[in-house]
């Protein structure tokens, strides 16, 4: 059987498989080459054209890469839609390189699923063996690591730099564990206040998603989320968020009656056929007024496809759902798109409001988007505020929301019920004790 047959080893055997590779070139001149090749957009093409569909896809993007290998390479399937490739006898980088591209220009050709063509692409991640690592899961980690740079500059492919490693590092497995978040309900919504400058009465919050892996402990969210984005796994993460902060919202105590809550919505989700239907159930379910619900996107996110972005957004803010355009300031900006802006409010960038009091140009961009709003009636929301000077200056200049940690830190939901409850004693409002429930929200993964 030949090298090149694809194996579909389970992670312990492929890392056994990668050892022997560096026992067997350990002093060796030549260099071998790791690639991981993941498919893109798998999970949809799963979810749209059925499991029986999906493993014939696989099967067939198998059979493609055995066919373009060597017959001294050697291909696993190591994850979902992730497959490995071991390459002996790559001189150097340019070696390697002309490896991956010749399997991305190979897929301009669509596979034949069940008599049907099917367009695919793929990303590659590039590392070799001893220039960047001179052991199987060190060179692993740099493979995955130039597999996600590959994901996230929109190349096809990647090899690894230094300048890709980041402070922490997660093993490719991260996308399994990812499933059993969802699975084993280990993600929880945070909520962060937001109040009114002016009047100081509670506006709403904000939900965040935490995430407490069992054997990790926590993992930021600027390290999941991208992940989650490029295999697909945003759309149940998001489902989830939304579900479990409207289930939040609709069982809060009627003191908090209209308030809003605003959630963060990826990039991805604005590609999405179904996204606004999946918003319109979720709030059926859970009965509450659309005027409580905030979707946060980033003005990146927003100017990356205007006319579907703004067509999306748009039916959703025309049944009273409020749209925030998150780190505003930082994106396009660009008035010819700016004044059909389908939103309610603008988040100034905190990168902005940090240095608010001590430096003339970020002040002078502050009070532009704020004099720029009031024209177009929407509220202006200023996150980062850390203290009582930034607070003032901003509530001088006009802003109308405030959210930050002079304010408060994201807490879970009983502890920010608590807030709540003393806040309101604090500034002068009699509310009635406001209970904490015991119950958890239900399982809204799927």
């Amino acid at each position: 059987m030949p090298e090149s047959f694809v194996q579909h080893d389970i992670r312990e055997s492929f890392y056994s498989r990668l050892d022997d590779f560096v026992a067997r070139h350990a002093g060796d001149a030549k260099s071998f080459a790791l690639l991981i090749v993941n498919i893109n957009q798998f999970r949809r093409f799963n979810t749209y054209q059925g499991y029986r569909l999906a493993d014939e896809l696989l099967a067939a993007f198998a059979a493609y890469l055995a066919n373009v290998a060597r017959p001294q390479d050697y291909i696993a399937r190591i994850g979902n839609a992730d497959y490995a490739m071991l390459l002996p006898d790559i001189h150097n980088e340019g070696h390697a390189s002309l490896a991956a591209i010749k399997l991305i220009e190979n897929l301009k050709e669509p596979l034949v699923v069940s008599q049907s063509p099917y367009r695919i692409t793929a990303n590659v991640g590039i590392a070799l063996y001893p220039q960047h690592a001179e052991d199987g899961e060190d060179l692993f980690k740099c493979a995955e690591l130039a597999l996600n740079d590959s994901r996230n500059s929109l190349q096809s492919y990647s090899v690894f730099t230094d300048r890709q490693q980041p402070v922490e590092v997660y093993d490719w497995n991260i996308e399994n564990d990812l499933q059993k978040a969802i699975e084993k309900d280990q993600f929880d919504l945070h909520f962060q206040p937001q109040i009114d400058l002016g009047s100081g009465r509670l506006f709403g919050a904000e939900a965040l998603i935490r995430w407490k892996n069992g054997e990790r402990g926590f993992i930021r969210p600027d390290v999941f989320i991208p992940l989650a984005e490029s295999s697909g796994q945003i759309v149940e993460i998001t489902q989830w968020t939304l579900n479990s902060a409207l289930w939040f919202l609709q069982s809060w105590p009627r003191e908090l009656a209209g308030m809003k809550v605003a959630v963060n919505i990826s990039t991805k989700m604005l590609s999405e056929a179904d996204f606004a239907d999946m918003v319109v159930n979720a709030v059926g379910i859970y009965g509450v007024d659309y005027s409580q619900l905030t979707l946060e996107i980033t003005e990146s996110a927003l100017v990356e496809d205007v006319s579907t972005s703004f067509r999306i957004l748009g039916e959703l803010r025309s049944l009273g759902l409020n749209i925030s355009i998150d780190d505003f300031g930082t994106g396009y900006s660009s008035m010819s798109y700016f004044k059909g802006i389908p939103a309610t409010e603008l988040k100034i960038d905190q990168s902005f409001i940090r240095h608010v009091l001590d430096n003339q140009m970020d002040q002078h961009i502050v009070q532009t988007i704020i004099q720029m709003a009031s024209g177009f009636d929407l509220t202006v929301v200023a996150e980062g505020i850390e203290d009582q000077e930034t607070f003032d200056k901003l509530n001088q200049m006009g802003c109308d929301i405030a959210q930050g940690y002079h304010i408060a830190r994201p807490m879970p939901r009983d502890d920010f019920l608590h807030w709540v409850e003393q806040y309101r004693a604090t500034h002068g409002a009699s509310v009635e004790k406001i209970e904490t429930a015991n119950n958890s929200p239900p399982d809204t993964a799927g």
